[in-house]
This record gives C-alpha cells, sequence and structure tokens, in this order.
C-alpha cells in the first residue's frame, strides 16, 4: 500500500451492490485515475462483491453491462479494468468479506483488506463519496 491519502486526493466507499451505484462509483473513479488525481475504493457491506473476480451478487449486472455496451458507454467490467490499470487502489472490509460469505481468494489480485480503523486511517482527511 501506498502513503495516506492527503487532502487533494479522494476515497470512494462503495457499500451497495447495486449496478447503478457501482458504475457511478467506478464512473468517478475512472475519471479520477484519467486526470491524475489519486483514488481509493473501499468495499463494505453488500459492496465488495464489486471487488470479486466474478460479478455475482451485482443486482441486475447482465442486463445493465450490455444494455451499456449496446449504447456505446463502459461497462463496469470495463471501468474497473480502467481503475485497476491507471493505479487505482482497490481496498475491501474484512469484516464485511466475512459477513457476505466470502474468502480473500475471492478478491481481485492486488485487493488490500483492511478493518475500519485502519481505513479511517488511510483515507485520511482526503475527500470522500459515498455509493
Amino acid at each position: 500500500m501506498q502513503k495516506p491519502l492527503t487532502s487533494s486526493e479522494l476515497a470512494i466507499i462503495v457499500v451497495n451492490a447495486e449496478y447503478e451505484r457501482l458504475h457511478a462509483a467506478f464512473m468517478m473513479a475512472a475519471t479520477t485515475v484519467a486526470v491524475g488525481t489519486r483514488v481509493v475504493l473501499f468495499g463494505m457491506g453488500s459492496g465488495v462483491v464489486a471487488f470479486c473476480h466474478d460479478w455475482q451478487g451485482i443486482t441486475s449486472f447482465s442486463i445493465d453491462e450490455t444494455r451499456r455496451k449496446k449504447m456505446g458507454v463502459a461497462g463496469l467490467e470495463e471501468l474497473r479494468s480502467v481503475v485497476v490499470e491507471m493505479g487505482g487502489e482497490l481496498i475491501v472490509c474484512e469484516a464485511a468479506l466475512k459477513v457476505m460469505g466470502l474468502e480473500r481468494e475471492a478478491l481481485l489480485n492486488g485487493v488490500n483488506c483492511l478493518g475500519l480503523v485502519s481505513i479511517l486511517e488511510y483515507i485520511g482527511a482526503c475527500r470522500q463519496l459515498v455509493f
């Protein structure tokens, strides 16, 4: 992990597995890293499923992903790939993994796992958005 975030950087907290909310979060993250600002996405609650290899548990994933692609808009899978490729950090809540019945092996490579005290120390006084 890198050094804690500064006030000019962004933490996006993902707490819900609804496709629309996840898409908005990852659109914001992709845009943020594209303009050169450091971003951390932190998954908690059901939002941790967006940090897994597969997309199980995401409400209407197949329908919404197909619809966006037909409209020429990046889907969630493409956005997540862009965020990772451009250096966005993905972190999930340890407790949320347990509550969702997931093992760390279900997570994408490079996803860190922290408790709430540690994530609060890490994101510090940066700007924060909750989805």
